[in-house]
């Protein structure tokens, strides 16, 4: 049997690197820190919970604790604080808190014994109550806005009403809303609900308007330089054109409806030169453009889109 040498230089290489590991191996930080103790709740609101806890030790001297609600996700609270506050609690919800702490080689003590709270149930509505303005009563349309409630716990949805009919729901951000598709010379009740999530609401007054009878009979010009952004890509159709005119409407008033294969689908913009249509089936389709005013009068199409859904 042959015996293949080794050099010396490669030996003293192997031999150096085998020191180093089972040095490094042997150095590594391998204890836990101390348990934190004594978890306690200090005070309570409505929506939250403050915490403190006896502090934790580690041999590293560097380390972190981390509070846990529920057995979810942890907030890191860093020494010396011993104390957090935890925000945000849904109401009618029992929590479950406990805290551990962390070194940085990663070194994780036992969780601290256990605290409960249980936020009370939420019964108090968004404040002030909303107040309504009904402007730019046309023929076939007119304007909403309000005012803005805010809510002790939760964001603030809003619906507004047409005859009790809701014309959007749960709205969270605009406060604004143009009224489409009314008949002339009708009367209309108007009013907006203000809800939090745990479905507490106030209502507006209710203000009445009538729509005034149609005196103009011209309808807008067609929409033209009907094209697709190059952001289109089924299901999404990005069209931009060039807005219409109209003998009384400013363009800002000029409503867009969008027609697939000579069928309405929606209405697109009002006072905009570009929307985003989504397709209602696979295939090529056939877009247009009509434009229509505060009276209701139609324009003649734009040019035709072939779009392949």
């Amino acid at each position: 049997m042959s015996v293949r040498k080794i050099p010396l230089a490669a030996c003293l290489f192997v031999l150096a690197a085998t020191v180093l590991a089972s040095t490094a191996g042997a150095s590594r930080d391998r204890t836990r820190p101390t348990t934190p103790t004594n978890l306690r709740i200090t005070a309570t609101t409505d929506t939250s919970v403050s915490l403190a806890w006896d502090a934790s030790h580690d041999n590293s001297g560097t380390f972190w604790y981390c509070v846990q609600r529920s057995a979810g996700g942890c907030v890191r609270v860093d020494p010396p604080r011993t104390t957090m506050t935890w925000p945000n609690l849904p109401p009618n919800t029992t929590s479950t808190f406990s805290v551990y702490a962390i070194d940085q080689a990663g070194n994780r003590s036992a969780n601290s014994n256990s605290v409960s709270y249980t936020t009370p149930p939420d019964t108090t509505p968004p404040s002030p109550t909303p107040q309504l303005t009904v402007s730019s009563v046309r023929p076939t349309r007119f304007s909403a806005t309000w005012t803005n409630s805010t809510d002790n716990v939760s964001q603030v949805f809003y619906t507004l009403f047409v005859n009790g009919a809701p014309q959007f729901e749960g709205a969270i951000g605009p406060r604004s809303y143009v009224i489409l598709d009314r008949a002339p010379e009708t009367p209309y009740l108007v009013k907006v609900r203000a809800a939090d999530a745990s479905g507490n609401f106030v209502e507006s007054q209710t203000v009445a308007v009538t729509t005034p009878e149609v005196t103009d009979h011209e309808p807008p010009t067609a929409p033209t330089n009907l094209t697709l952004s190059p952001e289109s890509s089924p299901p999404e159709i990005w069209t931009d054109w060039t807005q219409s005119t109209d003998n009384v409407d400013a363009q800002a008033d000029i409503l867009y409806d969008v027609y697939f294969d000579g069928i309405f689908v929606e209405h697109a913009a009002l006072g905009g030169g570009s929307t985003i249509t989504y397709c209602l089936d696979t295939g090529p389709t056939t877009v247009t453009l009509k434009a229509v005013d505060s009276s209701g009068n139609v324009s003649g199409p734009s040019n035709e889109l072939l779009f392949d859904c």
